[in-house]
């Protein structure tokens, strides 16, 4: 008998019409509901959403978890703050804190801060603490993120170590990318850099970006001294004996140190006064939680009294220290593994998120900076993609159709408004929910319904201000914020989509100043082939300033960018500013070429808002939006 004909035989009927019935109705762990709910039934929202709020210090309405965060990030106020003798924790500059180590040949600092002018304050704090000026012999970086208040911290003769890839991922996330005017708009809904300092919908807590910190001065070098990429390595730097090990948590580039003088262990993000976010709902490149959970090993391996992490209070004593490793390591191995329990169970992302449960002592008031629902579903997509088990999802309608077929079911727009604005004002989570569900689909069919907007931003404030989350809280309050044109920038009420376009268009100057490269492959992402259709087009270029000859080649609806032997028969030599004027659709000489206006009909600019400067003629102010800086991925 065959392997496949002993299991078809053995599945009993009662199985057959399991499989059938689907696995939605899985939810039985934790007191959970063991049937999918109706609208009589039982519910079940994120843990991560209370249903009771508190009003901070500043006037935020929000949960007591939220606005207890500081305490547990180690922010309540800015300070120098001695931990051990000769080892300092420089913490209060929001988010990222920053180390001293008092080594025998100078001072070592890890980390340099969001900013120069930031950078400053801890030095002087430092000085204050010590008493006496400090000589900085090294400065140590994690990795990329809080690298910007350097020059505070130079001093003659000062070694700037750091990863091998920092300086690139840097350049690569700070730098012309078609990817930027995303990630910093959803960055800055995240953030809450725009929310109001006071008043309901303040943040509560330091996991807040200002909006000064996007303007401020970076004084960034790149690293002198490098460390090798996966290696751990036992180093002697002023003096002191450090060893350097991965630390893969939210960047490729970051890393851990020991001092084992001092029996003190730094680290990014592995150890934090929250979980660790293995999603951030601005999106990003995935993070491995077996990775992470890697790294963690090596942590725990070391005989530590003290652990100091970036975004975190410090930990005193060799017990506490393995035990906040141990159970930060193991909230991303049961998220890591319970998603794939799901997945063996043949539940679907969002399924799986809803069925994921962590122990109340691992979840607790843990989650104040992401979601553990959120991390389920990356984990669930990043280990086998997108696709659950609903065949409507392989070819679903298109969501206008979607969404006029169920508004019309449910008895056309008008009645849909009346459920939305009864729900919202019967209030309670999943009335809130439920309202920002019906307006999704209205404002699908129409953005501009007045009473859908009204109502989604009751609900959505109304959600932030009960999530312990200050990732959701960022994204449910701008949501509230811009329907009611109270999202201000350089004091002018804008949108994310303004902000987007705003920050996705890079300025003549940021295009000279780029590598070549860069900027040459913006034109792959402005290519529409409802225009290109089956066109071929191919010339060479050489850019002022470069020895490499290029060649550009419109086939296919693609562009392919390769370099070239000898001039094609079209051929232009091209200074970098005239390439940036003709990335940005600015008017320029090169355009009267016919070959090259042939691909210019190709090229859809409308992602690029009109002016030059990256505003649009709505903005007055040529130094507001423009000035905005790239968000570190936190």
């Amino acid at each position: 008998m065959t392997t496949r004909r002993r299991f078809l035989e053995g599945i009993p009927a009662a199985g057959v019409a399991l499989a059938a019935a689907g696995s939605v109705a899985f939810r039985g762990e934790a007191g959970a509901e063991e049937a999918t709910p109706g609208l009589d039934g039982p519910s079940w929202h994120s843990p991560s959403l209370r249903v009771e709020s508190a009003t901070a210090p500043n006037g935020a309405v929000a949960t007591q978890a939220a606005i207890d965060a500081n305490i547990r990030l180690g922010a309540t106020e800015k300070m120098a703050a001695r931990v051990a003798d000769g080892v300092y924790l420089l913490s209060g500059w929001a988010l990222g804190h920053s180390m001293a180590i008092d080594a025998p040949d100078g001072w070592i600092i890890v980390d340099t801060g969001d900013s120069t002018r930031a950078a400053a304050e801890m030095r002087e704090h430092l000085e204050r603490a010590v008493g006496k000026p400090i000589k900085v012999a090294a400065i140590l970086l994690t990795h990329w993120h809080y690298a910007d208040g350097t020059d505070a911290w130079m001093d003659e003769g000062t070694e700037i170590w750091g990863h091998e890839w920092l300086d690139a991922n840097r350049t690569a996330s700070t730098g012309v990318s078609i990817k930027s005017g995303f990630y910093r708009t959803r960055a800055i809904a995240q953030f809450g850099v725009f929310h109001p300092a006071e008043g309901p919908d303040a943040f509560p807590n330091a996991m807040r970006f200002m909006p000064e910190k996007l303007i401020a001065e970076s004084s960034y070098r790149p690293p002198t001294r490098l460390f090798e990429n996966g290696k751990i390595m036992n180093l002697t730097i002023a003096g002191e004996e450090v060893e350097v090990a991965p630390n893969r948590s939210d960047t490729s580039d970051s890393v851990g140190f020991y001092f084992p003088r001092r029996r003190t262990l730094i680290s990014n993000f592995m150890v934090p006064g929250f979980i660790f976010n293995v999603f951030s709902l601005r999106g990003g490149p995935f993070r491995s939680p077996l990775a992470f959970v890697e790294d963690t090993r090596w942590m725990e391996s070391r005989d530590a009294e003290i652990l100091l992490d970036l975004h975190a209070a410090a930990v005193i004593g060799a017990d506490a220290v393995k035990a906040a490793i141990q159970r930060s390591a193991d909230q991303v191995r049961l998220i890591h593994d319970q998603t794939l329990r799901m997945i063996a169970r043949g539940l679907d992302g969002r399924e799986a998120a809803e069925n994921v449960y962590l122990p109340e002592h691992q979840r607790g008031d843990w989650e104040t900076y992401g979601q553990v629902e959120s991390h389920v579903r990356q984990v669930y997509s990043g280990t086998v993609g997108w696709f659950g088990h609903d065949v409507y999802d392989i070819n679903p309608l298109s969501l206008r159709e979607e969404a006029a077929r169920t508004v019309a079911m449910s008895g056309g727009a008008d009645s849909v408004r009346r459920a939305a604005a009864s729900a919202v004002e019967q209030g309670g989570i999943n009335n809130w929910q439920w309202a920002l569900r019906l307006t999704s689909m209205l404002l699908r069919l129409d953005p501009k319904d007045a009473s859908a907007q009204q109502s989604r931003a009751g609900a959505a404030r109304a959600l932030g201000q009960l999530t312990s989350s200050a990732n959701a809280r960022g994204w449910y309050i701008t949501e509230a914020l811009q329907i009611e044109g109270r999202l201000l920038a350089v004091g002018k009420p804008v949108s994310l989509d303004v902000i987007r376009a705003a920050l996705g268009t890079p300025s003549v100057e940021d295009l000279e100043a780029a590598p070549a490269d860069s900027t040459l492959e913006l034109l792959r992402y402005l290519v529409d082939p409802r225009k290109a259709e089956d066109k071929r087009v191919a010339f060479t270029l050489r850019i002022e300033g470069e020895a490499e000859l290029r060649q550009v080649e419109l086939r296919n609806g693609v562009v392919v960018l390769a370099t070239a032997a000898a001039p094609a028969a079209t051929h232009v030599d091209i200074s970098r500013r005239e390439l940036a004027a003709f990335i940005l659709g600015l008017d320029t000489p090169v355009r009267a070429n016919p070959v090259i206006a042939e691909f210019d009909a190709c090229l859809d600019r409308s992602l690029f808002v009109s002016m030059p400067n990256g505003l649009g003629p709505e903005f007055d102010d040529p130094h507001g939006l423009d000035e905005l800086v790239v968000i570190g991925e936190q």
